[in-house]
Order: C-alpha cells, then structure tokens, then sequence
C-alpha cells in the first residue's frame, strides 16, 4: 500500500512540474513571409502619407520627420544590442530619448500639426487593432 501511494506520488509531481516547465515556455512568435511583410510595409508608408497629408504636413517637415524617425529607428537597433546596459537602463535611455524625439517633432512641426498627425496615427492604430 505504501509502495502504491508514493507511486502515485511521484507521477503527481512529475506531471505538475513538467506542466509548469510548459507554462513557462515563451509563445512562438509569428514569422512573416517576405510578401507578408512587403504588403505590411505598403500598408503603412499609406498610412503614414495618409496621416500626413490629413495633419497638412509640407514637403520639407515630411522629410524632416522621416529622417527623425530613421535616427530614432537608428538609436533603438544599437540600444538593443548594447551587452552592456541592463534591460532598465535600456528602458531608461530609451523612455529619455523618446521624449527628446516627441519635443524635436514638436518644435519641427508646430503644436497644432503635432496633435493632428499624433491623433491620426492613433486613428488609425486603433482602427488596425479592431481589424485584428
């Protein structure tokens, strides 16, 4: 009898730690096919030009803005591959840049176009997540 119990016993807590090494498994993120992520490209230059037609941006803040963009895109890809700064200190330096980014837009495009374009993009970010 005894033998029995710490059978059962033993494939109890067996069971419950492989199930807790499943539970901690991280989700398989999602790969994209080089046509997925080209129409997904697509989808949001049109976006962009959209947001930035509404908002009324000219031809130069357009330029400017992207090359804002591209350096801020710049920034995050070698943050992200510094060894050497924790995950808060990344998080740190990215949360000041990123507000440092937000007020060169502003003074680039003015309060009123700031608000516009950035209530757009949430539009339309908003409007993407309900598709989903």
């Amino acid at each position: 009898m005894k033998y029995l119990l710490t059978t059962i016993m033993t494939i109890g807590f067996a069971f419950t730690g492989v199930q807790a090494q499943e539970a901690n498994k991280a989700p398989q993120e999602k790969t994209f096919s080089k046509e997925e992520r080209a129409a997904a490209k697509v989808k949001k230059e049109n976006e962009l030009m959209e947001a930035f037609k509404t908002a009324g941006l000219t031809d130069d803040e357009q330029q400017k803005y992207r090359s804002i963009m591209e350096e801020s895109s710049a920034f995050g890809k070698a943050l992200k591959a510094d060894a050497t700064l924790s995950d808060e200190e990344k998080a740190a330096k990215s949360k000041e840049y990123s507000k440092a980014k937000e007020g060169r837009i502003k003074e680039l495009l003015g309060v009123e176009k700031y608000k516009a374009l950035k209530e757009i993009q949430k539009s339309q970010k908003e409007a993407a997540k309900a598709a989903n």
